[in-house]
């Protein structure tokens, strides 16, 4: 794939949810409106589309509220095991909570393997006669995996808190400023482990070479960390792109002779700037130095220059422009965005009017 495909997939794809998971979404929106609720999905990246179903325009889905009945869920496909989560339900008429239900259950029971559970945490003020409710429920569905709880401390879906709202709108914007398209950013309310260089970390983020970002969200990030860690992935971006051009073109292309001064042995020497990309290259098993632009991963298991040129924006970001970092990787992270900057240009000049 050559830049133009990389970098025009990158502007105009959007965060498209799983086709499995969006055909169950739609299954299950179909069945809601065909009990005369108004209904509205919206997913969360890739792997998460809530739903609300209501009597009201306003959705309402209040347990023990006297206003309106309705049903507030979440497809999680990114939970483990994947789950249909019911965040609340409410029903002022006679049977109609059962009815919402069942719709759900038969668009679940549509697409077999999509979602392996099904998890409840009633937090109704009928705790109770809640829990029987949905035990009695539960056995109608036998066949299901279900988990309910009456849990305070067992956290709900955060996407539409305050704060979380509060936090992707500042993404979006953070986005803005550093030149990218926001629809090209998520934010997502879980957390993500993964295990790596012989210990386990917590993900604050990611960037894929398809041109999307994803922030894992921690309730305790501060609008400066949700800066720093945008900062890191979007400069992964940027690296991504140009790589692409560069091995789109000849051995004594424009790039090549840009970056040749930029040897493997050079930026060997000068290691990282953050000890996150130290670890990187502690961690080199390649049989040579890293090459700028080549795939470090499956050369060496880690990736030394990549994440070194990510903390360097990451610093100035965080520090400003005086803060004091390695001449070398500061020109290497300014040339890459110069070069970004100069064939985003181009494919902008080529685009249809």
């Amino acid at each position: 794939m050559g830049f133009w495909d990389f970098l025009g997939r990158r502007r105009n794809r959007p965060s498209e949810t799983r086709p499995a998971l969006a055909a169950l979404a739609e299954d299950i929106c179909a069945n809601l409106r065909g009990l005369d609720l108004f209904v509205d999905a919206r997913p969360h990246g890739t792997g998460f589309v809530e739903i609300r179903a209501s009597t009201s325009r306003r959705l309402i889905t209040t347990p023990g509220g006297t206003e309106a009945s309705g049903v507030a869920l979440l497809l999680a496909g990114k939970y483990d095991p994947p789950a249909l989560v019911f965040e609340q339900i409410n029903s002022i008429q006679p049977g109609l909570g059962r009815r919402m239900v069942a719709a759900i259950m038969a668009g679940l029971r549509a697409h077999p393997g999509v979602l392996a559970c099904v998890k409840v945490n009633d937090l109704s003020p009928f705790q109770p006669d809640g829990r029987r409710w949905w035990e009695h429920v539960a056995d109608g569905y036998a066949d299901l995996r279900w988990r309910i709880t009456h849990d305070p401390d067992e956290a709900h879906w955060p996407a539409r808190s305050d704060d979380f709202q509060r936090k992707s709108d500042r993404l979006r914007l953070l986005a803005r400023e550093f030149g990218h398209d926001p629809e090209s950013v998520t934010l997502i309310p879980v957390r993500k482990s993964f295990d790596y260089l012989g210990q386990r970390f917590e993900s604050e983020g990611e960037a894929t070479p398809e041109g999307r970002v994803t922030i894992y969200s921690d309730p305790a990030m501060s609008d400066a960390r949700l800066g720093c860690c945008l900062a890191h992935e979007l400069q992964h971006l940027r690296y991504f792109a140009v790589r692409e051009a560069y091995r789109a073109e000849s051995p004594d292309g424009p790039l090549h002779r840009r970056f040749a001064r930029f040897t493997p042995e050079l930026l060997a020497a000068q290691r990282g700037i953050s000890p996150y990309s130290n670890e990187h290259w502690d961690a080199w098993k390649g049989a040579s130095p890293p090459r700028l632009f080549s795939d470090e991963l499956a050369d060496g298991g880690s990736e030394p220059i990549n994440e070194t040129i990510a903390e360097v924006a990451k610093a100035l970001y965080n520090w400003g422009p005086d803060v004091r970092l390695d001449p070398v990787w500061r020109e290497l992270q300014a040339a890459i965005n110069a070069e970004y900057a100069r064939l985003a240009s181009e494919l902008d000049a080529h685009a249809p009017q």
